[in-house]
């Protein structure tokens, strides 16, 4: 298992950066490695569940995303099952009635890598990809709030 993490302040109040986040499409428009998410499903838990499908260093990697802990505005957790398993978690604090309407925003996102020799050689590589994915990801949803 490894983990990335990464801190972004986004001009854009906590809500809204949390009801772009809350709707899986979204991310497409700002996760680099992320080539689709389909089959949307709302859950009891006012989440959502949906497929994905990454690319990682060329290769396709097809999993389910569900939303496993979300606190509107404040904090939304996503459990990644499939080819890859993990968990990423968007921390946002700010207050949507302040003057500046800013968003501190941290992604943590854990993966869980099979234990097999092929994985074990490019689990360097994998963390590597995913450190600037993430650094990409957030530096993206900035943009794209800001804009």
């Amino acid at each position: 298992m490894f983990t990335v993490e990464q801190q972004v302040r986004i001009d854009s109040p906590p809500g809204e950066v949390f009801s772009f986040l809350d709707d899986p499409r979204n991310h497409v428009k700002v996760t680099p490695g992320l080539v689709d998410v389909a089959d949307v499903e709302a859950l009891a838990s006012g989440g959502k569940r949906a497929e994905y499908r990454y690319k990682l260093a060329g290769v396709e990697l097809v999993g389910v995303v569900e939303d496993v802990e979300r606190v509107p505005g404040s904090r939304l957790v996503q459990r990644l099952t499939g080819a890859i398993d993990g968990t990423i978690t968007y921390e946002l604090a700010g207050d949507d009635n302040d003057d500046d309407g800013a968003t501190d925003l941290t992604y943590e996102a854990e993966y869980d890598l099979p234990d097999t020799v092929i994985e074990s050689v490019l689990a360097p590589i994998a963390e590597a990809y995913n450190r600037r994915e993430a650094r990409a990801t957030v530096e993206n949803l900035k943009t794209f709030l800001e804009n």
